[in-house]
């Protein structure tokens, strides 16, 4: 069945015991710092991350080197951002809670039957961390994200659990003009796995009307959720056996903090099918010696990221708090920019990405080398589908397209960009010159950075929707 740990939350962290992970206890508050920045998108200077965690700047740049040895972060000059390969680590947590993959289709079709936003929580500590968010985008709209943490006595959710209520009615307590509802969601044994909400504005609904005006269709979601858990839980009674951890390809060896690397591959160790391991199969996942892996789950465990019950270790939602929530709100043109940037750079030309719009396409993304004679496509620029490479592209679904235009000189070549059901979801081009590059050299360049995007945008949507613009 579906368990969902909860740790202590502490007024004081206790001295940490003798044998916890020093580097790896400093990268963490690294990755804390990262998701917590002002920004929004997981971006801080590197000196404000030596001043926010209280470490050496030089200590700072050792971890930095680590994270992005690993994809965990993107160093861009003095700045540090997260980076989508982290996603791993969040999604071993929300693979291995199992909620968003067992009960998230049915609350994606509760809003849109409600046509509000929707959440899935689960309490973490004293309060509640959103596991699942279906939002509805409006000029007014909310904006919570998968790994956000609220008060358990100031929201909805957070009164399911604390209360124990059956329906709890949120009245503007998380912010002025914000009204939700919530319900527990009950495992075969009666025990709350999480909490159900429904979250809506004044503008559209008092709390008494939202409450009533969901009721119906928020109760009998909850049976069609309750109803999937008691088969779910029948069906995972068959115990697989161990596999390898899902971190990335990085030669953890070579990281210049190997015990960092070493012990961020121990939270990939798990997933729905493993959502509990003992010692011994953290180890076998992992190819970590016994004693290192030991060592990484008492620093985890003194951090309230693990917890265990007799030899069996699970993740907690606070794994959540290591970069989920600014890459759970990124974008398709967020994801790309980087890889567009060196794309660029290797071509020497201006690429792109785009989406259809119409009979036309509409650029979402756009990088242009400065040179005396430079393409002038700006992003949100509508151009007509029949003229370029990127519009042929989109209408065909071909594997690639050439076109001369949109304008008398230009010539451009495109790619697709597919999701992870294999859909293409946008066009990556390469517009210039008619008398510069080569359509083949062009193609296989953009086929390697369109690979790239789609591994960072198939990492990130596996449990969250990344917009496409």
């Amino acid at each position: 069945m579906l368990e969902v740990p909860t740790v202590p939350s502490p007024s004081v962290t206790p001295q940490p015991p003798a044998e916890a992970v020093a580097p790896l206890m400093r990268g963490l508050d690294v990755l804390r710092s990262l998701t917590a920045a002002d920004s929004g998108d997981g971006t801080l200077a590197l000196a404000d991350l030596a001043r926010t965690t209280g470490l050496a700047r030089s200590t700072v740049d050792r971890i930095c080197a680590t994270l992005a040895h690993l994809g965990f972060v993107r160093l861009d000059g003095r700045d540090a951002s997260l980076a989508p390969p982290l996603m791993t680590v969040a999604n071993a947590c929300l693979d291995a809670l199992r909620v968003p993959g067992v009960l998230g289709p049915l609350a994606d079709e509760l809003a849109d039957e409600l046509d509000e936003s929707v959440s899935l929580a689960v309490p973490d500590g004293d309060g509640i961390r959103f596991v699942h968010q279906v939002l509805r985008r409006r000029a007014l709209s909310i904006s919570f994200r998968v790994g956000d943490a609220l008060p358990g006595g100031g929201c909805a959710p957070g009164l399911v659990f604390r209360d124990g209520l059956s329906l709890a009615v949120d009245d503007q307590l998380v912010e002025r003009g914000l009204v939700a509802v919530a319900v527990p969601v009950r495992g075969p044994d009666g025990s709350v796995v999480c909490a159900l909400s429904v979250v809506s504005h004044t503008s559209r609904h008092a709390a008494g009307e939202l409450a009533g005006a969901v009721r119906g269709p928020l109760e009998a979601c909850v049976r069609s959720m309750e109803s999937v858990l008691a088969t779910s839980s029948h069906a995972s009674g068959r115990r697989p056996g161990p596999r390898a951890s899902n971190a990335g390809g990085a030669d953890i060896e070579r990281a210049p903090v190997v015990s960092l690397a070493r012990g961020l591959r121990v939270l990939t160790a798990f997933d729905s099918a493993h959502p509990t391991l003992t010692l011994t199969e953290i180890a076998e996942a992992t190819g970590l010696a016994r004693a290192t892996a030991r060592r990484a789950l008492i620093t985890y465990e003194h951090l309230g990221y693990v917890t265990h019950e007799d030899r069996a270790f699970r993740l907690t939602p606070r794994v959540l708090t290591l970069g989920c929530a600014p890459l759970s709100r990124t974008t398709l043109p967020r994801i790309a920019a980087p890889h567009l940037a060196a794309l660029s750079k290797r071509l020497g030309e201006s690429v792109g990405l785009s989406v259809p719009d119409g009979d036309r396409v509409r650029c979402t993304a756009r990088v242009t080398p400065r040179r005396v004679m430079s393409v002038d496509i700006g992003v949100g620029s509508r151009l007509p589908a029949k003229d370029t490479a990127a519009g042929l592209l989109l209408r065909g679904d071909g594997e690639s397209a050439v076109a001369d235009g949109p304008e008398a000189g230009l010539r451009s070549v495109a790619v697709p960009v597919r999701d992870r059901a294999g859909r293409v979801v946008s066009a990556l081009d390469v517009t210039a010159h008619q008398g510069r590059g080569d359509d083949d050299a062009w193609t296989e360049a953009l086929r390697d950075t369109a690979a790239l995007i789609a591994a960072d945008l198939h990492v990130t949507s596996r449990f969250v929707s990344v917009p496409v613009h």
